[in-house]
This record gives C-alpha cells, sequence and structure tokens, in this order.
C-alpha cells in the first residue's frame, strides 16, 4: 500500500512537471524559434523521409508518454487545438492501436519542433533558451554523439528548495527533462526502443552529486 502510494504521488508529480514543460511547447513557432536554435542550440541535421501525403511521421513509444495514455494525449491535442492553430508546431498528435502515439508533421514544422524538444530537454523555454525553473541554476547537456545528440543531462539545483518538496522537485529536473530528450532524440532518428538519458542532479553551491537517474526505468 506504501509502494502504490508512492508511485501515485511521483506520477502526480511527473504529470505536473510535464504540464509546466509542455505549456511552453503550446506557444512555440515563428522567428523566436530559429533564433533559439543558433549556434548553442540544436547541431544535429537527420530529417525523416516524407511520406505520399508530404508528412513526416514520427512516433513515439510507449516509453515517453509522459505519465498519460497516447489517448489521452490525443485528446488534449485536440482540445487545445483551436487556441494556438496559428502557432502550432505540427498538424496532428495522434494514438497508435499498439499504444504509441504519432506526430505529424510538414517540412517546415519538423525543425520547429525538434528544436523546442531540445530546449525542453535541458530545462529552458523554448522560445527564449532561458533557464524555465528558478531552483535550477545550470542545466547542461553531456555525452553528445558524433551526431550532437545528447545522452545525458546534468542539473545544478538550489538544495534547499530541491529538499523542501523533493518528489516534486526531483521530477520537475529528472523525469520531466528525461522525456522530452528522449523524444528529442527519437527527432534525431534514434529507434524508440533505443532512448536513453542519464541524469545528474548537483548541488549549485557545493557541487555534490545529489542523485543520478537512468531512464528509461523498468519495473516501475
Amino acid at each position: 500500500m506504501a509502494r502504490q502510494k508512492r508511485q501515485l504521488r511521483k506520477r502526480a508529480a511527473l504529470t505536473l512537471s510535464l504540464l509546466l514543460l509542455l505549456g511552453s511547447l503550446a506557444g512555440c513557432g515563428g522567428k523566436p524559434q530559429e533564433d533559439a536554435s543558433g549556434a548553442d542550440g540544436p547541431t544535429n541535421t537527420y530529417t525523416p523521409p516524407v511520406n505520399e501525403d508530404g508528412q513526416i511521421v514520427i512516433t513515439m513509444p510507449k516509453t515517453l508518454l509522459g505519465g498519460k495514455t497516447a489517448e489521452e494525449l490525443e485528446a488534449e491535442d485536440k482540445k487545445q487545438r483551436p487556441t494556438v492553430a496559428n502557432q502550432a508546431v505540427y498538424n496532428a498528435l495522434l494514438a497508435n492501436g499498439d499504444g504509441t502515439f504519432s506526430y505529424y508533421l510538414t517540412t517546415e514544422q519538423y525543425p520547429k519542433l525538434k528544436a523546442a524538444y531540445y530546449w525542453l530537454g535541458c530545462l529552458r523555454d523554448p522560445v527564449t533558451a532561458e533557464i524555465s525553473q528558478e531552483f535550477v541554476t545550470a542545466a547542461d547537456y553531456t555525452d553528445l554523439d558524433e551526431n550532437g545528440v545528447p545522452w545525458g543531462l546534468t542539473v545544478s539545483v538550489d538544495a534547499e528548495t530541491y529538499h523542501s518538496v523533493e518528489i516534486w522537485y526531483s521530477a520537475v529536473v529528472t523525469v520531466a527533462p528525461a522525456v522530452m530528450l528522449g523524444r528529442y532524440q527519437v527527432l534525431c532518428g534514434i529507434s524508440g526502443d533505443e532512448w536513453a538519458v542519464h541524469v545528474t542532479v548537483k548541488d549549485a553551491d557545493s557541487g555534490e552529486v545529489i542523485s543520478e537517474h537512468d531512464f528509461p526505468t523498468r519495473g516501475e
């Protein structure tokens, strides 16, 4: 029973933290994103194939649902779409029969969504590229491969704030950005079965490692 309660609290914290990050994604688009992906932004140049309808289709695995079902993500997208129609960074988000979901994008939308997830994966606003959490002093990608794809993230935090509500703040700086970075990896051509993220959380003052996490997790 206690374990179940902990899992429920963790899931609730994850859902709320993802909502914070994805709230930034909803309004992405236009020139600010082009500015954000400059010299210090994403360098991966992978471009996926276009189908016969002129669409790019990117399928995200169940391990990157972010605490919700694919059907819930599709329903939320349809509900929000009328309010962000002019700024949408993809044409549709559709649930698949196997529990995964797919983005449908034009060739113009693809790099914008890709850049947005790059910035969200290191806890930055995808328009301004500024860190979005006040208790986070630094968030830097590590373990970049030869294609410019990050496989790790180091986050420096105000330890007092972090420990004050650890189940919440831990989800904000570990699980949520891992999902965003995982989606970025898939957008860079990494198989949905092979995405992986290692997150290190450090005390900003002492440099001491507070915790380390590997994603995706298994058996939780």
